[in-house]
């Protein structure tokens, strides 16, 4: 999971799962109703740290603005090119793939730059998710747009309900990304050409100086493990954190990595995505800076 949805505006609400002090806890969606104008104004003037990638925190950005919170922009990671990145546009155009699918809107921007240094092939996309998808639909071509969307975002569901009849998968990955995918489609009968176009890697180049403020922060936000990594390592152990201090994770991909190095107070959405990733926030703001 790394996928970013979209949502800019919307206020509807998608169910909030927390895991705070090693338990799980399933937030009510008659709680989520609570969380009206009151409770956003007393999480106003709040800051929240925003560790992705520089350029890709605007949308979230925009979120917490209107909600009358400050953001702390705190880059750890970065993508770069994988080593199988030059092996993607001969691939479009040799392996004649059933799906090509994606997995984030990374996965998405390099898929693109293949497909038109391939001439621009016929392809069957399938994403894993709104961000995903909004980048190829913004390209305003017909071929490019997601033929397949899971119900959820993550690969157990991705693999379970791409269509069939099983056929051939051309699948551009992060070389991070788990096999939990193609080992979900080949289980299905589908052949998966698995290839490692893209990385994501620590970058804290310009973080170091931020390391004092974001401790201060009521909130710190993570889009993947590598980010959590990243952060664990810049503060020098999760116990530098303020017990109070609120994690929330755009899904539980990341999620999974802040409570394996010992994070508290995690949030994150049970449908990954920006939407449900601001709810997060908002509901973990409330809980533990009452």
């Amino acid at each position: 999971q790394n996928d970013r949805g979209s949502g800019s505006g919307t206020r509807g609400r998608v169910p909030t799962t927390a895991m705070a002090l090693g338990r799980t806890l399933h937030a009510k969606s008659a709680h989520m109703d609570r969380l009206g104008a009151g409770s956003r104004a007393s999480a106003s003037r709040m800051t929240v740290v925003l560790t992705r990638e520089r350029g890709k925190n605007e949308k979230l950005r925009r979120e917490m603005e209107k909600r009358g919170w400050n953001a702390l922009e705190m880059p750890l990671v970065k993508a770069v090119n994988g080593p199988d990145v030059r092996k993607l546009p001969t691939a479009l155009r040799e392996i004649k793939a059933d799906w090509v699918v994606l997995t984030s809107p990374e996965a998405a921007t390099v898929f693109l730059n293949g497909w038109q240094e391939a001439g621009e092939p016929d392809v069957r996309v399938a994403a894993v998710g709104r961000g995903t998808a909004e980048i190829l639909e913004q390209q305003e071509e017909t071929r490019l747009v997601p033929a397949f969307v899971p119900s959820v975002a993550n690969a157990k569901h991705f693999s379970a309900e791409l269509p069939g009849p099983a056929g051939t998968v051309l699948y551009p990955a992060s070389a991070k990304a788990r096999t939990e995918l193609e080992d979900g489609l080949r289980a299905r009968g589908f052949a998966v050409e698995r290839l490692n176009t893209y990385n994501t890697i620590t970058d804290v180049t310009h973080a170091k100086e931020l390391v004092s403020a974001a401790l201060g922060a009521e909130a710190v936000t993570f889009a993947s493990p590598s980010a959590v990594r990243a952060w664990v390592e810049i503060i020098q152990g999760a116990d530098k954190m303020s017990p109070t201090q609120v994690v929330a994770c755009i899904g539980e991909t990341s999620a999974n990595a802040c409570k394996k190095l010992g994070l508290r107070n995690v949030y994150f959405p049970e449908q990954p995505g920006l939407v449900g990733w601001v709810n997060s926030i908002e509901e973990g703001l409330q809980q533990c800076t009452q």
